[in-house]
């Protein structure tokens, strides 16, 4: 009989943003299924508490204070993790920034490159750091952390949503030049999860009644980890250059109810 594997035995993560919220979901999941985690975030306070939920589960944790919008930060962050853990096998970009009550109309020159830099060149230049250590350990995998609002954006969201548009083409494309080194590249598309960052429009949803998917439910981080073990591990071998989509059917059509 065939079997899925799970597994993340033997493997090394980074993950950005990983000390709340999605990222710290998906550090807290990957550890649980084998891996060292190295996480990065900006706040210390956060980064320690997950660095000892991570070495609770049984594995060795890395907690790096890191702004990825300092790329001089991005590559000491990349140097510690390769100098404690030996390398990374799996790169997971979910740190990102943007003024989602904002408006193209009102976008300023210093709010663009903020969103930017954050969104789009930090992860280019983290997997332009991981690449070579990925070649050396016989592959592995980038997931990109995007959202449902980079397929179909919604008005008010300024550069957001074009942000990570954008975000979801570099990864096709590194996905095919990457792959002859073994390297995959996906995308996770989250829709409406329940996280400090949108705790606003959660209380809004729920207070209005608003059905904002087919499901009537607003995600968890947990839904998104799942999806990111599946394609970190042996059991999404054969994913890449895609984008995996979790929003409870919100695209599909709307509003509902």
């Amino acid at each position: 009989m065939a079997t899925v594997d799970f597994s993340l035995e033997g493997k090394t993560a980074l993950v950005t943003g990983g000390s709340k919220g999605i990222g710290r979901a998906i550090a807290l999941t990957f550890a649980e299924h084998g891996a060292d985690v190295a996480i990065a975030a900006r706040g210390t306070e956060a980064l320690d508490q997950t660095a000892k939920e991570i070495e609770a589960c049984g594995r060795r944790a890395l907690a790096v204070q890191t702004d990825v919008a300092d790329e001089h930060q991005l590559e000491r962050l990349y140097e510690h993790v390769c100098s404690e853990f030996g390398g990374i096998d799996v790169l997971v970009n979910n740190a990102a920034t943007g003024d989602r009550g904002g408006a193209l109309s009102k976008l300023r020159r210093d709010e663009f490159e903020r969103v930017l830099c954050v969104n789009l060149w930090a992860p280019i230049r983290l997997c332009q750091l991981c690449r070579s250590t990925m070649q050396e350990r016989g592959g592995g995998t980038v997931i990109n952390i995007v959202s449902n609002e980079g397929i179909r954006p919604a008005p008010g969201l300024g550069i957001y949503s074009p942000s990570k548009a954008a975000l979801i083409n570099l990864t096709q494309m590194l996905a095919k030049e990457w792959a002859k080194d073994g390297i995959r590249a996906v995308c996770i598309a989250p829709g409406l999860v329940r996280t400090e960052l949108a705790a606003g429009l959660v209380k809004q949803v729920e207070e209005q009644g608003i059905q904002i998917n087919p499901l009537g439910m607003i995600g968890e981080p947990a839904d998104i980890a799942a999806l990111a073990l599946v394609a970190a591990s042996p059991a999404g071998r054969f994913l890449t250059a895609t984008t995996l989509v979790v929003d409870g059917g919100e695209m599909s059509a709307g509003p509902f109810g």
